[in-house]
């Protein structure tokens, strides 16, 4: 597999930047050298690719690994991007960067995995966010083009958690020149008390998918978008963020989304009475589905 460490979002990382409040997080202006960066926002995919026959709206779209490292119409130097942020190759590097804080955070992991961290067997989600795990693999990593359009104000997305298999994630900013719209910055968000997690590890989910209620929380720090700006996190059940609420613009909201999945759940969404009968509700047959409305 052809690659670069220069073309590692973490090759300019150190535990410096590691910052444990309230949760295991780090933000990174200049990631990439100026060079590199230079070259891949350069070759960045047409948003119609990226988009690849769905219909535009105000939302956010995706390219997945398992896509773009196949596709001859993406610049080679994006394969190899994309190539390395799914290799074992790039997860010990994370591993080395925030072994013991994934150990901190969760101190049952390596009993879970059956093996050390930097013994983990990893595969390429082979299919994307549909599709999260990878044959015979203890840990599935995930790397994605995304286009996030914002044609009038709105807000992009409250407190929330991310799936409770997610290992940690982390997003590259490739803001556009011309970009002149304001939000669209990703906050680090932490629970006012302990109300939010009845358990060590779950939290308590006020709307589905994941949201947390905003009343409950209050916003530390903010993660600018701005061009190779890298943000990262572990990720657990006190690992709330928001996107702030973006300003309109015919520019697209650029970033390439990095995650990895475990085989097991990670913490517990506790959901209220009302949304455990939508869930269920939801895995019924359609005809079953609509009896939410009668």
């Amino acid at each position: 597999m052809p690659t670069s460490p220069r073309l590692s979002i973490l090759s300019n990382a150190s535990s410096a930047h590691v910052v444990m409040d309230p949760y295991p997080h780090l933000v990174i202006r200049n990631a990439l050298d100026p060079d590199v960066f230079a070259q891949l926002a350069a070759t960045f995919p047409a948003d119609d690719l990226i988009v690849n026959g769905r219909q535009i709206k105000d939302t956010w779209y995706d390219y997945p690994a398992s896509q773009v490292i196949a596709d001859e119409r993406i610049a080679p130097q994006w394969r190899d991007f994309f190539a390395h942020h799914v290799s074992r190759d790039f997860y010990l590097e994370l591993v080395g960067l925030l072994g013991e804080a994934i150990r901190q955070t969760y101190p049952n992991i390596e009993a879970r995995l059956g093996k050390p961290l930097n013994e983990a067997k990893v595969g390429m989600r082979p299919g994307g966010k549909g599709d999260p795990l990878a044959p015979g693999a203890d840990l599935s990593m995930e790397c994605q083009f995304y286009a996030n359009y914002t044609r009038a104000p709105r807000e992009v997305r409250g407190p929330h958690v991310d799936r409770p298999s997610e290992l940690f994630a982390a997003l590259l900013y490739f803001r556009q020149d011309g970009d002149d719209s304001t939000g669209g910055d990703l906050e680090v968000c932490m629970a006012k008390d302990g109300s939010l997690y009845p358990e060590r590890d779950s939290v308590i989910i006020s709307e589905l998918p994941a949201e947390v209620a905003p009343s409950a929380v209050t916003t530390l720090s903010t993660a600018r978008y701005a061009a190779n700006t890298l943000v990262l996190f572990l990720n657990s059940a006190k690992s709330i963020h928001a996107v702030s609420g973006r300003s309109p613009t015919p520019l697209t909201r650029r970033h390439i989304n990095f995650c990895c999945d475990l085989n097991f759940d990670l913490f517990e969404m506790r959901l209220p009475p009302r949304l455990k009968l939508r869930k269920k509700l939801e895995t019924m047959p359609v005809v079953w589905r609509l009896a939410k409305h009668v």
